[in-house]
């Protein structure tokens, strides 16, 4: 098999999979006994696989020797699940193996060179993401800490404390990544403002429940990645050559 059968096979395989269990963690929250709960996290987790991971690893399986921009994505969602884990102390048995094929198909790439294209960023982008990270980045550090202490609660069983801590860092760096070359990364723009909306209408409609962010910063999550989108497209369209 030649290299870039192999990364697309390894990018079809995980999509595939990222999909599957997406869909299932849907499914399993809406019927599931005892799930209520965990409402916020299965909304969260199922958009860290549905919105931010399997667009560009659709793209990478679709095209793999034109891989490299949704790769860049799949590189900023990989620094951020790797750094929930060292804060949380807790590697995570179904994350960790997928980061690891992420850096196979780095390594696999035909080329590396111009991962970030010439152009200009956005600054209003990029003031939006740091307004995110202000938000974001404590509360990704309190989730993560909730995994290094939390030993009796299905939360932690469920790992769902550190993958609440890798999306909230994911949506950052992959927001950050949109805004410095808005034309050239939008499907990185689309899948942190919708991740980041998912998190805002999840902490509005169960507020109550555990990892929802609390008001009025669940309506400016969602919100902000609604706006998120709208400024990308805006910023697109305004830096992109002729």
């Amino acid at each position: 098999m030649t290299r870039l059968g192999v990364m697309r096979f390894i990018a079809w395989l995980l999509a595939a999979v990222g999909v599957g269990f997406g869909l299932f963690t849907i499914v399993f929250g809406i019927v599931g006994p005892d799930q209520e709960i965990h409402a916020v996290h299965n909304a969260v987790v199922a958009s860290l696989l549905l919105v931010l991971t399997a667009p560009p690893m659709i793209a990478v399986a679709r095209a793999p020797e034109r891989a490299l921009r949704p790769l860049v994505i799949l590189v900023a969602l990989t620094v951020a699940g790797l750094a929930a884990m060292a804060v949380a102390l807790t590697p995570d048995p179904f994350i960790l193996p997928v980061l690891v094929l992420i850096g196979v198909l780095w390594w696999l790439a035909p080329t590396r060179d111009g991962a970030i294209p010439p152009g200009r960023m956005s600054l209003v982008m990029l003031g939006l993401v740091i307004a995110a990270a202000v938000l974001l980045l404590p509360f990704a550090v309190e989730q993560a800490g909730l995994q290094r202490t939390d030993r009796t609660s299905d939360h932690a069983a469920f790992y769902h404390w550190v993958e609440m801590a890798f999306t909230a860092g994911g949506i950052v760096l992959v927001g950050l990544v949109a805004a410095l070359r808005p034309a050239a990364f939008r499907m990185a723009t689309w899948s942190a403002g919708l991740a980041l909306a998912v998190l805002g209408v999840a902490s509005v409609l169960f507020a109550q429940h555990a990892s929802a962010l609390t008001s009025p910063w669940s309506w400016a999550a969602l919100v902000g990645g609604l706006g998120f989108i709208a400024v990308g497209e805006w910023a697109a369209r305004a830096t992109a050559k002729p």
